[in-house]
């Protein structure tokens, strides 16, 4: 792909940055690079200066009668795509991978430019699973939907992290499925665990940065104590969400904020079942870190779960938001250690096999050399 090089953009982030979206960009980025095929990364964010983006923020929060999630509105979308046109007029490349729809779609679509789209989810798949969207005026949710289709329209191609969000581009958007193709993605900081695993301890673990009810963690904690009257040795972690839980006070649930990655990676390595039952998930780095980690894991199944469990080979999967079901399948997984040991050494050897982002951005750019002949 010598010839045909890659722009790479993010309104969240430059993509050299490994803190932008968990590190999505910036393995994509690192790919690239490593493939020589990366012409340009920058961040598609228009206005950086601080007085400048309070201006733009004033005007979006009046339009939209001060509405939560401004970067969904017409104003900052449509600028920062004006500033992906003047960043690619002084790159080599005139091709550009979006990470993120963010800074799309075009007021108006430029000439001789191609534009391909990395997404995890959809506006439609957001809006109708999101457990509030309180603080979303009908105006953003309106305008939202509008612009998410108009750029799934533009781009001369889709890359879907999965198989249920290309399902929403053809069914609810009306997308053409042979302009989408579902690339999946590689791990995220966690390193897969070789070590040997208790599955007999009962040890359980729940992980998320944010989101913590749209993640399930009132669900887990819900399950947790009635798992806990039917097996007194289970014992909960639960990482990233010290807002919530601080207030947790049980001997058999321990709670930490963010904490470093070596501390992060021995919790991954000391616990045996990974339970997040997201009800609103669009795909879930974590699942396979735990996997990564032989752990099996345990969600609801919806949006990338089922997908990434693989239909239940490395994993449980509940079809309904029910307490009493999750706490089941907790007690009866270690009932059976042997049972989950096995379960467990294989979803690290799928895992492994099966996602990459060296697989990931091969496939991007297999796609993308078919498409420029």
């Amino acid at each position: 792909m010598e010839k045909n090089k890659l722009n790479i953009c993010c309104s969240m982030g430059v993509p050299s940055d490994p803190q932008v979206w968990s590190g999505t960009p910036y393995n994509l980025y690192a790919e690239l690079l490593k493939n020589n095929c990366l012409a340009k990364a920058f961040n598609s964010k228009a206005f950086p200066n601080k007085y400048l983006q309070f201006i733009i923020n004033l005007l979006n929060s009046f339009y939209y009668n001060h509405s939560k999630d401004l970067v969904r509105g017409f104003l900052p979308r449509y600028l920062n795509a004006h500033k992906v046109q003047r960043e690619i007029h002084r790159s080599e490349s005139k091709l550009t991978l979006h990470a993120g729809s963010l800074d799309l779609p075009f007021y108006k679509m430029p000439k001789n430019q191609n534009h391909y789209l990395y997404i995890d989810s959809t506006w439609n798949l957001w809006a109708t699973q999101a457990q509030s969207l309180q603080g979303y005026t009908q105006k953003l949710i309106k305008d939202a939907e509008r612009l998410a289709k108009k750029s799934y329209d533009q781009v001369d191609h889709i890359f879907s992290i999965s198989e249920y969000v290309k399902k929403d581009l053809v069914d609810h958007y009306k997308i053409n499925q042979e302009k989408i193709t579902v690339v999946g993605t590689g791990l995220g900081i966690i390193e897969p665990y070789n070590g040997i695993k208790d599955y007999s301890n009962g040890r359980i673990l729940f992980a998320a940065k944010g989101r913590f009810e749209d993640k399930g963690g009132f669900l887990v904690l819900d399950a947790f104590r009635i798992a806990l009257k039917k097996n007194p040795k289970l014992q909960l972690t639960i990482v990233g969400q010290n807002e919530y839980t601080k207030r947790i006070d049980s001997p058999n649930i321990k709670t930490y904020g963010f904490i470093s990655k070596e501390d992060l990676q021995n919790i991954f390595n000391e616990n045996s079942l990974f339970v997040m039952p997201a009800i609103n998930e669009q795909w879930g780095l974590v699942y396979l870190e735990a996997l990564a980690c032989k752990m099996p894991i345990v969600g609801i199944n919806r949006n990338s779960f089922p997908e990434i469990c693989d239909y239940d080979n490395y994993g449980y999967g509940i079809n309904d938001i029910d307490p009493r079901n999750l706490a089941d399948i907790i007690v009866d997984a270690f009932t059976k250690p042997k049972r989950l040991e096995d379960m467990g050494l294989k979803a690290q050897k799928y895992c492994l096999s099966k996602y990459s982002w060296e697989k990931t951005v091969a496939n991007i750019i297999k796609k993308i050399i078919e498409l420029e002949k």
